[in-house]
């Protein structure tokens, strides 16, 4: 009897352990999961991305201004990350590069510039990193297809300075003239040959001498002109392409050729993406068409002048403060020249850009009347402005609200 109990008492213990081990494992499904796999962090409802498993990390893309980090986001998708040199509320013509800067251009697999002259800071940054710079390199606007901008307001402030130096001259010449003649007078017409021959000498070093200083202030003053970049006020070539919506669709091709160069494997994805940045640039030139079609006036002012392709596209001209660059300072004859033709034209508005202090403007629109309207060429914008227009669309839609009403458009 004892052994049986044995037995029963055994039989139970192993009754137990299997109920046990039923109990653990509940009823889990199966997984697919390798042993040790690792963890993700890809939170619950995250969006797919296009990065495909064999990219270990999306390409660096190195954009120089706000339109081309735009267009290169909007082109690469997830397969990108865009790294924007120039920050927020910074100007793009006279940005200046950092140590981290250059370590970023240095490591980039793109590198998605305007080009023409809009960003030497990083021309001379490419050029002295030399070999250090391995990514792809693409100035997305067209130089060949590039306007020559025509400053007619300051052709006219250097025409008056020239006929003020060409009378300058010819006073000094005549008052050397009658000096000569007095001179003459004075010491009569006979000279000793050894007089002549020592102001012969003089006279030949003078000449000399005279010509190495002119020589030495004409190169200084040629060099100065091209440092600040307003020489005549003609033969720059003008960079803006974006603010044109055709030609900002060929400077996303531009940056999409980049991209697949650099990443091949997803030139389907870029591709598609191209199409549809596209699309949607071709139907905001129809905006911009449809909305300045009918205006009072197709002549606008604004403070510097960014805005030629855009003028060109929809048949308007546009009447700058500042020239191209947004840092010259124009003098008080071509604020005056400015307000005359204002007031000639009878328009009602001055179009000021937020990244400038907009002083300038508000002199004419004091002098003349006019209400002031924003718009933006953004190469330099705030991210309160980001904020507050949401992206190039709507930067570019707000400025064709502008425009519309600094032109009274119907």
């Amino acid at each position: 009897m004892r052994l049986n109990l044995t037995k029963l008492y055994a039989l139970l213990a192993a009754g137990a352990l299997a109920l046990a081990i039923v109990a653990c494992s509940g009823d889990a499904e199966p997984t697919n999961t390798p042993a040790g796999a690792p963890p993700t962090n890809t939170p619950a409802g995250a969006p797919p991305t296009n990065t495909p498993a064999s990219m270990s990390e999306p390409l660096l893309v190195v954009a120089s201004i706000y339109p081309m980090q735009y267009f290169a986001e909007r082109v690469g998708g997830d397969r990108v990350e865009v790294v924007a040199l120039v920050p927020p509320g910074a100007e793009g013509h006279t940005f200046e590069l950092t140590a981290s800067d250059l370590r970023t251009i240095g490591e980039a697999d793109v590198i998605a510039m305007n080009g023409i002259e809009l960003e030497p800071w990083l021309e001379r940054a490419l050029e002295s990193l030399g070999d250090d710079v391995t990514g792809v390199v693409v100035e997305a606007a067209d130089a060949e297809a590039a306007l020559e901008f025509e400053d007619h307001e300051a052709e006219g402030d250097d025409h008056e300075e020239e006929e003020g130096e060409h009378h300058d001259e010819d006073e000094e010449e005549e008052e050397g003239e009658h000096h000569d003649e007095d001179e003459e007078e004075e010491e009569g017409e006979h000279h000793d040959e050894d007089e002549e021959e020592e102001e012969g000498e003089h006279h030949e070093e003078d000449e000399e001498e005279e010509e190495g200083e002119h020589h030495d202030e004409d190169e200084e003053e040629d060099h100065g002109d091209e440092e600040d970049g307003h020489g005549h006020g003609h033969g720059e070539l003008d960079p803006h392409f974006w603010l044109d919506p055709l030609r900002a669709i060929t400077q996303a091709e531009r940056i999409a050729g980049a991209l697949i160069e650099a990443d091949p494997a997803g030139a389907d994805v870029y591709q598609a993406n191209l199409a549809a940045l596209s699309s949607e640039l071709r139907a905001l030139h129809g905006e911009f068409e449809t909305g300045l079609s009918s205006c009072a006036y197709d002549e606008f002012v604004t403070s510097h002048a960014a805005y030629g392709y855009l003028a060109l596209a929809y048949g308007l001209e546009q009447v700058s403060v500042a020239g191209l660059s947004p840092g010259f300072e124009p003098s008080a004859q071509r604020l005056a020249s400015i307000a005359d033709r204002i007031n000639d034209l009878g328009l009602e508005a001055v179009l000021v850009e937020p990244v400038l202090s907009g002083s300038n403007e508000q002199v004419l629109a004091s002098e003349t009347g006019a209400g002031i309207y924003m718009i933006h060429p953004m190469d330099g914008i705030t991210q309160d402005e980001l904020d507050e227009h949401g992206d190039y669309f709507g930067l570019m839609r707000d400025n064709l609200n502008s425009l519309r009403a600094a032109m009274e458009c119907s």
